[in-house]
């Protein structure tokens, strides 16, 4: 990375000079000594380590908000209407703090690293990360980081994590279910590697799973395509060999369950008359889906406030294994599951 000492050796001018033509402190700087610098800044494609310009006798008072994920290019993870309203109620809970927030998506650990280091954060919130790279941020990074729905081993980490009560929410979907008569269920989530449901989405589903377990009924789990495209073809094939075999899904996002319910429209199978639905999050997709989704809410306000508040303790009190947050969930009833 070049810095503001290569500069000044490109250039034939003091870093100080350069750092002042960086910063806009260009009173006593010539104009040929101004056009010399940035030509190299340009050239150079130098970045600034912005936290200098900001950092003050109570820091830079920026937080970072990541969503780490393999498909950062490719995919369109803002059309998930989760994101977006969690976005929105993390960077309120910043802003109520007196602190900035620094979005980024990003698919590598070492994006994250350089982000933390060129805007000099204070604090990190990262969603996505898969479990094998926990240990990899906090030995790399010198600032607290909170994690948001990270298992391992079924488990929630038990320090420095922000969670839901995901396995409850999978028995409130089964539950429910089983109430109205339903027998023959499944649930639906995007797979990981090897083709197997990981992380918050395996929580969910063991949940649902053992509701149906306990009863005796037959209780599926369905892998599906991650990517949007894929998904699509996978509903076709589901509607064309699978879905006679099922009388209610449970999806794990609102955002599953609606593509899934536009494809069953377009097949003109009647929902809930011929297929119940359930799916999780609650997000304001659910409510405008017609029929209205039952749904298991997560707190997505809740859940925010209490990121944002695990990181300003851990900032204030210097420390990074602060006990974990849990949130609880609750089923909302909707119009999309009849009784059987």
């Amino acid at each position: 990375m070049t810095t503001i000492k290569d500069i000044a050796a490109m250039t034939g001018v003091s870093p100080t000079t350069v750092a002042n033509v960086i910063h806009g402190r260009v009173g006593k700087v010539s104009k040929e000594t101004q056009d010399k610098v940035n030509k190299a800044l340009k050239e150079t494609n130098y970045t600034a380590h912005m936290g200098g310009r900001l950092l003050a006798k109570h820091g830079s008072k920026i937080i970072g908000v990541i969503i780490q994920d393999s498909t950062a290019v490719t995919d369109h993870v803002y059309d998930n209407p989760y994101q977006g309203e969690f976005l929105q109620a993390v960077e309120r809970s910043i802003s109520d703090a007196g602190y900035f927030m620094m979005f980024r998506r990003i698919s590598t650990v070492e994006e994250g690293l350089r982000l933390v280091e060129m805007w000099n954060l204070e604090g990190l919130i990262i969603s996505g990360s898969h479990i094998k790279e926990v240990e990899v941020w906090r030995e790399k990074l010198n600032v607290p980081v909170v994690f948001l729905d990270m298992y391992q081993q079924g488990k929630q980490l038990s320090q420095m994590n922000v969670g839901i009560d995901d396995y409850h929410g999978g028995c409130l979907a089964g539950k429910y279910l089983m109430k109205n008569g339903h027998k023959r269920v499944a649930f639906l989530a995007q797979a990981g590697e090897e083709e197997i449901i990981e992380g918050l989405d395996a929580v969910r589903g063991q949940g649902f799973i053992d509701t149906f377990v306990s009863g005796q009924c037959d209780a599926k789990w369905l892998p599906v395509p991650a990517m949007r495209k894929d998904y699509h073809t996978y509903l076709d094939d589901f509607i064309a060999t699978k879905i006679q075999s099922y009388t209610a899904l449970f999806f794990a996002s609102d955002l599953l369950a609606v593509q899934a319910i536009s494809k069953f429209h377009e097949a003109k199978i009647g929902i809930p008359s011929e297929l119940s639905i359930i799916s999780f999050d609650g997000t304001l997709l659910s409510q405008y889906a017609v029929p209205r989704l039952t749904v298991i809410k997560q707190n997505v306000i809740a859940k925010a406030n209490a990121a944002i508040q695990l990181v300003l303790q851990a900032i204030k009190e210097g420390k990074n294994n602060l006990s974990s947050v849990s949130i609880p969930v609750e089923l909302i009833i909707g119009e999309s599951v009849t009784k059987i």
